[in-house]
């Protein structure tokens, strides 16, 4: 399995899961060739195949769900939904995966609606499972010191693979606003490179500007060091599909989050509540110097999201929903009408 990433993540943590309660899970890279994929299928021989994206799994899991003749689950993404339904070169591929499926989950009820939307025909079929936070046992890391950023700066996260839909410019544009207005902000990047065109972007900021770090990928044994060294959180996407891993892990640890004002984002941060939205690099700027100068606001917010996680995000209730999705397709048994 990749060493990051946000399905990554949330495949490690179910399938951890889901064999304490008893379930033999193979997860399977769709990178690998197919004839590999349905070799490790026929020695594993699965009731459920279960993809985590509809099209960069979902292609390939049909064909093994088909093949193997059993029900097949997709979990679909913020770039299913948002991206490739309405791209001309993907629509086609995630119809037909989508349609073909047993069950399709999404994290949140807004992503449901949107969903459904544009596809009224998976129309009991659609189950909401909102994501589970879970740190793998923890290796120290002084990351601050490894990277060589100061002790005494307010240190800005992103973590998230190098993408365009990440826009990782957005986080340098607003931390340089907040530079602008006289705190000695710094900014980390945390994350696989994915799109080489995002990378130069981002490369040619990190060589400008010493202030600006890039740790590439981080392994999940290292995280909690990560997000303990920071000060705030971002999320800087530009759409999500609901519950992103790691505005969740940094509420669990205790650190604010600072999230574009997106649909995903908001059915997890209610602004002002349990983390604080924006729309632009200029409001971002603005409620980072609220989050910086505010620390009755911080701890407000601290101690919500922390508690919001607690009582939303068991990953073992997690995992027994996935488990009754499972139960429920092998017996062909659908969801109530819409």
């Amino acid at each position: 399995m990749p060493a990051v990433g946000g399905n990554v993540t949330t495949v490690r943590r179910i399938a951890t899961h889901l064999s304490q309660l008893g379930v033999s899970v193979q997860v399977a890279v769709v990178d690998e060739p197919r004839a590999s994929l349905r070799q490790l299928s026929l020695q594993f021989q699965p009731d459920i195949v279960h993809a985590f994206h509809a099209f960069k799994a979902g292609v390939a899991a049909l064909e093994l769900a088909e093949r193997l003749g059993v029900p097949l689950v997709v979990t679909v993404t913020g770039t299913d939904v948002h991206s490739d339904l309405f791209s001309p070169d993907r629509r086609e591929a995630v119809l037909k995966v989508l349609e073909a499926t047993d069950a399709v989950v999404v994290f949140s009820s807004s992503v449901a609606e949107e969903l459904l939307t544009v596809m009224p025909s998976l129309c009991g079929r659609v189950h909401i499972v909102p994501q589970g936070v879970w740190f793998p046992p923890q290796e120290s890391w002084d990351v601050r010191k490894q990277l060589g950023i100061p002790e005494d700066v307010p240190l800005l996260l992103l973590p998230a693979n190098i993408r365009k839909v990440k826009r990782p410019t957005l986080a340098f544009e607003g931390t340089l606003l907040v530079r602008e207005k006289g705190f000695d902000a710094h900014l980390l990047f945390v994350g696989s490179v994915l799109e080489d065109d995002e990378w130069e972007r981002l490369e040619r900021i990190i060589r400008q500007n010493e202030w600006v770090r890039f740790a590439g990928a981080v392994p999940m044994e290292k995280m909690a060091s990560v997000y303990e060294a920071a000060d705030i959180v971002l999320n800087t996407s530009e759409h999500e599909g609901g519950m992103a891993n790691s505005l969740l892990e940094a509420m669990a640890i205790g650190r604010p989050v600072l999230a574009a004002d997106v649909t995903g984002n908001r059915s997890l941060v209610q602004d002002g509540v349990n983390g604080l939205l924006f729309k632009d690099a200029r409001e971002m700027a603005e409620k980072t110097v609220m989050l910086l100068t505010n620390e009755k606001l911080r701890q407000k917010i601290v101690v919500e999201a922390k508690e919001w996680v607690r009582q939303n995000c068991n990953p073992v209730e997690e995992a027994s929903r996935y488990l009754g999705i499972y139960e429920r397709v092998s017996k062909k048994v659908r969801g109530a009408e819409c």
